[in-house]
């Protein structure tokens, strides 16, 4: 009797060596987006001193703004180390950051193979659709846990050096949040990559909405009717409850690992109905 091999464990050398690949091709992009963000937070820390030096002055100056203008801007407590952090990087600079690079790997995954003429050579090789698809979202999701742990060690070991004081638990749960949402977006790109097979379409319309929800939520306290859509914001989903001072919110947390999976899944069925020949 010849013996039955499952599929499983066949499938995890191809996804693993696809994976491989696909890391290989992006380790310069990811190294770059990696290297600025750990800079950046960086000068931040540098700076954080002189801030704390000055803070009487510094948050009287900043109290005098309007409400809506400091809420926009994350500025409540701006002299404190959450507080900091969270006007300087977190409330645009990381997600952004992190964003760019889900959405850049997600456009590339499906449609990027397919612009550069390489998509029906890979696969006319032994290896499904499935088992491309999900290699090019595993390297998209290290290349964002790579960042963005950079980007949390840097902090982490260069807070108390300037005497920055944040929880290493909320500071953590403030990345987690930032790539959570990175992710949700780049499962958006991803199944606009999987329609369209078009690499710049799905990265216009990833990043784009990106940053439509993160200007609705920052200009949504400036105007009227913009506020009630705020809500509807992934970005006040992600940051709404500042994470830096307040923790994971879990809920928030499970709703956007929720889409993100689910948006995978209707990629994955597109790319498998996308006539690739036909394009």
């Amino acid at each position: 009797m010849s013996a039955v091999v499952l599929p499983i464990p066949r499938a995890m050398p191809q996804v693993l060596t696809l994976t491989l690949r696909t890391l290989r091709e992006r380790w310069r992009s990811t190294f770059g987006w990696g290297l600025g963000l750990v800079l950046i937070g960086i000068m931040q820390l540098a700076v954080y001193p002189s801030v704390a030096t000055s803070s009487e002055g510094m948050q009287a100056f900043v109290d005098q703004w309007p409400d809506a203008l400091k809420e926009a801007f994350s500025l409540d407590a701006y002299t404190t180390g959450a507080g900091f952090l969270n006007a300087e990087m977190f409330s645009m600079m990381v997600p952004l950051v992190l964003i760019a690079i889900a959405c850049t790997g997600a456009a590339a995954a499906t449609a990027g193979e397919e612009e550069r003429g390489t998509a029906d050579v890979l696969l006319s090789l032994p290896v499904s659709r499935g088992r491309v698809m999900a290699a090019k979202v595993l390297a998209t999701v290290i290349a964002v846990l790579l960042v963005a742990a950079a980007t949390l060690l840097t902090i982490a070991v260069g807070a108390p050096l300037v005497d920055l004081d944040v929880g290493v638990g909320d500071l953590t749960a403030g990345i987690a949040m930032t790539t959570l949402l990175a992710l949700f977006f780049g499962a958006v790109t991803l199944i606009v990559g999987a329609l369209t097979g078009k690499r710049t379409v799905a990265l216009g319309v990833g990043v784009g909405l990106a940053l439509a929800a993160f200007l609705l939520n920052a200009l949504a306290p400036m105007a009227d009717w913009l506020e009630p859509w705020q809500k509807a914001s992934p970005f006040e989903w992600a940051l709404g409850d500042s994470p830096l001072v307040n923790g994971l919110d879990v809920p928030m947390a499970g709703l956007l690992l929720a889409l993100s999976i689910i948006g995978v899944i209707v990629a994955d069925v597109l790319y498998h109905r996308h006539d690739i020949g036909g394009r």
